[in-house]
C-alpha cells in the first residue's frame, strides 16, 4: 500500500523523559532572552488545542523536508518521501532518501509532477520535455539513475508503481483523450481493456499487477474500473449516478473511491470487493470522501454532515462507518491509515474573525486523537504541525507545518541538518516601505555545531545581513527588511551548520502600495461541496491563494501581477487581465494547471470589507479545451450552487475563511 495524502516491523519507541525537552527549552530561553516572543499569539489563540495535550508517550523528532507543503507528498515503507511544491519560484520537487533531499528535475521542460513512489525508492509521474515539442511524458526516476522517459505519445502520465516495477497510468491515443495503460518493468507499454469512447485512466496498482481507475461509456457516464494482470477490464459501475472513480486498491484487490448517487447532488465514498460488489460509505450528509484504504479492508476519510460540520471517519465492511473521536467545535479529517490501524489527519477549530487553526493528529483506532504538536521532541519554538498527511507501518508520519513539509520520526534521532521553525511575524500581506523584523528559531542535535544564515529578498531591496545567536545546539536567526517593490514577493532563508548541512525556508508575501489601485489577497478558501479535481490529493485539501494585480493601466505589462492557487491542485496565472465593478474585481487570463500550459481561468474577488458582516469571497473557474473533441472541460469551479440557501451558507466554497481580499482605490 502506497501512502499519499496518499511502509518493517512495528517499532514502539520507549517513552522519553520530558526533562530532555525542557532542558532544550531552557537553553533556548537563555539565548533568546531579549528576543520578541515567537509564538505568543499562536498559544493564546490555540488554548483549545493546548487543553488536549496528552501524557508522555511516543515522541517524534522533526525533519524539515521542503520549504513548502502545498503539493503532492508520498511516503514509502523505508521512510523515504517524494514531493512537489509550488511557491514564488514556481514548481519544485525533491526525493528524500532518509538522509538527504535529491532534486528530481524535468525531462527538459518547465515542470515535473510526481505521482507515485514504491518501496524501492522509484518515483513516477509526468514531466514536460524540451521546447519546441513540449510533450507531457510519463517517467521513472531513481537517485542513482536519474529520470527516464517512458514510451508514450505527447500526453502521458505514470500514476502509480508497485514493488515489482509495474506502472499504471494513462496515454493519449488517436481519437481519444487518454487510455488506461500499464508499463511493464522493461518499459513496454500495454493498453488496458478495450479502447474507451473518450477516456480511461489507471490510477493505482497493487502487487498482483491489478489496477483501478475509471473510464467512460457510450452514454457519457464515467464508471469505476478494474483491470487484471492480463489487462482485462471489469466495470465496477457507480452508486446509481453517472460518475464513479476508483482511487485506491489494496493487496486484497479491494477498491475504494467516490461516486455520485441517483437523483441527488450528493457524492459518497464506496468500497468494492468481488464478494460485496460496490457498497456505499455514507456519512449521512451531502459529501463523503475516502482518502485511504489499508490491507485489512479499513477505509478512512471525511464526511460533511447535514449541519455543515466535517468529521473524520473509519469504515470497515463488518462495522460500517464510525465517526472518529474529535474535540468540541472542531472539524476533523482523516488522511491515511496503516495496517496497524493508526490514522493521521487534522482537526480544525474556528478562530476569531473567520480564521481557523489546524493541528495534525494521530488516532490509534477509535480513540481520542493525539495532537502531534504535544509529542514533538526538541522542536523549534513557533513550529506548528498542522496537517497529518501519511503514516507508514513504522509509524513515520508526513505532515504539513507552518515551516513547510516535515517528517515526524518516532524517537529522538531525527536529522543531522538544522531543524527550522517558521519565519515568524511575517504576515501574508505587508505595506510598501514597512519595516520588518523577523525571526527563525532552529535546533541542531549536535550541540558543538555552529551556524550561518543567508537570506534572499525577491524585491532586490538592500537589507542587513542576518544575525545568528546560538548556544548548545539551540539558536535564532534575526532578519530585518523593508520591501521597496509592490506585488507578489518572497523571502528565502537558509541555515547551514559547520558540517555543511543546510535547511531552507521560503515564504510568499503580498506587498501592497497604498498609493496604487490594486486587488490583492492571500488566504484559504472554505471547505465544502462543489466541483473539485479528481486525483491523488483529497478534495478536502484546503485551497490556498495569493493574488495581486494593479487596477487600471496596462495590467498585462505589469511585472508584479500574480495569481497562485495551491492545495488539491496547483495553478499559476501567466497572462492576467483585471477590471473592477464596485467591490468586485474581475480577473481572467491563462495559466498552468499542475504545471501544464493551455488553461484558462476566470476569477471574481469580492472585498466584503465595505459591507457590514459580509465575508470576502474568491470565485474561481479553471478550464481547458479537449484536444480531441474541442469541448470545454472544467477542471475546477468553486461557484456556490444556485440552490444554496442561507441556512446552508457554509457550503459556499468561495468564502475566504483564513485571510482576505482587498480592493484598494
Amino acid at each position: 500500500m502506497q501512502h499519499s495524502l496518499t511502509f518493517h516491523p512495528r517499532h514502539q519507541p520507549r517513552a522519553m523523559a520530558v526533562a530532555v525537552t525542557t532542558a532544550a527549552s531552557t537553553a533556548l530561553c537563555a539565548v533568546l532572552s531579549s528576543a520578541p516572543a515567537t509564538a505568543a499569539a499562536d498559544s493564546a489563540t490555540n488554548s483549545a488545542a493546548n487543553s488536549a495535550i496528552t501524557p508522555p508517550g511516543i515522541v517524534y523528532s522533526v525533519v524539515n523536508l521542503w520549504p513548502e507543503s502545498g503539493g503532492t507528498a508520498l511516503l514509502n515503507e523505508r521512510g523515504q518521501a517524494v514531493f512537489n511544491s509550488f511557491n514564488y519560484y514556481g514548481a519544485t520537487n525533491g526525493f528524500f532518501d532518509g538522509d538527504r533531499v535529491h532534486p528530481i528535475g524535468t525531462l527538459g521542460g518547465t515542470y515535473t509532477l510526481v505521482r507515485g513512489l514504491n518501496n524501492l525508492g522509484v518515483v513516477v509521474g509526468s514531466s514536460e520535455d524540451a521546447a519546441p515539442r513540449s510533450n507531457i511524458l510519463g517517467f521513472t526516476w531513481t537517485a542513482a539513475g536519474g529520470m527516464r522517459a517512458l514510451p508514450g505519445t505527447s500526453v502521458a502520465s505514470a500514476e502509480d508503481i508497485n514493488d515489482l516495477q509495474y506502472i499504471a497510468g494513462l496515454n493519449a491515443e488517436t481519437g481519444i483523450s487518454s487510455r488506461a495503460v500499464r508499463w511493464n518493468p522493461g518499459g513496454a507499454l500495454v493498453p488496458l481493456g478495450p479502447q474507451p469512447f473518450s477516456l480511461s485512466i489507471a490510477h493505482a496498482i497493487n502487487r498482483q499487477n491489478i489496477a483501478t481507475g475509471y473510464g467512460d461509456a457510450a452514454s457519457g457516464a464515467i464508471t469505476a474500473m478494474l483491470w487484471d494482470a492480463s489487462g482485462r477490464r471489469t466495470d465496477l459501475g457507480t452508486l446509481g449516478g453517472t460518475r464513479a472513480f476508483g482511487l485506491h486498491i489494496n493487496e486484497r484487490t479491494e477498491v475504494a473511491g467516490r461516486s455520485d448517487t441517483a437523483n441527488s447532488p450528493n457524492e459518497q465514498a464506496f468500497f468494492w470487493s468481488r464478494l460485496t460488489g460496490m457498497v456505499p460509505i455514507d456519512g449521512g450528509g451531502p459529501l463523503t470522501d475516502v482518502t485511504s484504504l489499508n490491507d485489512r479492508s479499513e477505509a478512512v476519510g471525511y464526511a460533511l454532515r447535514n449541519d455543515q460540520r466535517l468529521f473524520a471517519y473509519k469504515w470497515t465492511p463488518t462495522g460500517g462507518l464510525a465517526r472518529l473521536p474529535g474535540y468540541p467545535l472542531a472539524d476533523s479529517f482523516a488522511s491515511d491509515i496503516n495496517n496497524a490501524g493508526e490514522i493521521v489527519g487534522t482537526v480544525q477549530w474556528p478562530g476569531g474573525q473567520g480564521a481557523t487553526f489546524s493541528r495534525a493528529v494521530r488516532w490509534a483506532g477509535l480513540t481520542t486523537p493525539i495532537d502531534l504538536n504535544s509529542r514533538l521532541y526538541r522542536a523549534p519554538p513557533g513550529l506548528v504541525v498542522q496537517y497529518g498527511q501519511a503514516i507508514n507501518e513504522a509509524g513515520v508520519i508526513l505532515a504539513n507545518s507552518n515551516a513547510g513539509l516535515v517528517m515526524l520520526r518516532p524517537g529522538t534521532r531525527g536529522t543531522d541538518a538544522p531543524v527550522l521553525g517558521p519565519i515568524t511575524t511575517l504576515p501574508r500581506t505587508v505595506e510598501l516601505g514597512q519595516d520588518l523584523t523577523l525571526t527563525v528559531n532552529f535546533i541542531d542535535n549536535s550541540p558543538s555545531q555552529t551556524h550561518q544564515a543567508s537570506v534572499v529578498w525577491t524585491d532586490g531591496c538592500p537589507s542587513p545581513a542576518p544575525i545568528v545567536r546560538e548556544a548548545g545546539g539551540v539558536g535564532q536567526v534575526t532578519l530585518r527588511h523593508r520591501f521597496c517593490a509592490a506585488g507578489f514577493q518572497a523571502v528565502r532563508v537558509r541555515v547551514t551548520d559547520s558540517a555543511g548541512r543546510s535547511t531552507e525556508l521560503v515564504q510568499d508575501v503580498t506587498v501592497d502600495d497604498p498609493a496604487l489601485a490594486s486587488v490583492s489577497g492571500a488566504g484559504t478558501l472554505r471547505l465544502g461541496t462543489g466541483a473539485a479535481p479528481v486525483g491523488r490529493a483529497s478534495s478536502a485539501a484546503p485551497l490556498h491563494f495569493s493574488l495581486w494585480a494593479p487596477l487600471g493601466g496596462d495590467t498585462n505589462r505589469a511585472p508584479a501581477k500574480a495569481l497562485v492557487l495551491s492545495g488539491p491542485f496547483h495553478f499559476r496565472g501567466e497572462q492576467i487581465g483585471v477590471s473592477r465593478a464596485g467591490q468586485v474585481a474581475h480577473v481572467s487570463g491563462t495559466g498552468r494547471f499542475n504545471g501544464r500550459a493551455g488553461y484558462r481561468f476566470t476569477l471574481e474577488a469580492h472585498d466584503g470589507g465595505s459591507q457590514s458582516g459580509a465575508p470576502d469571497r474568491l470565485q474561481v473557474r479553471i478550464t481547458h479545451v479537449d484536444a480531441v473533441t474541442g469541448a470545454e472541460v472544467v477542471d475546477y469551479d468553486n461557484a456556490a450552487p444556485a440552490t444554496l440557501t442561507a441556512a446552508a451558507a457554509t457550503l459556499d466554497r468561495t468564502v475566504v475563511d483564513d485571510g482576505g481580499v482587498t480592493l484598494r482605490d
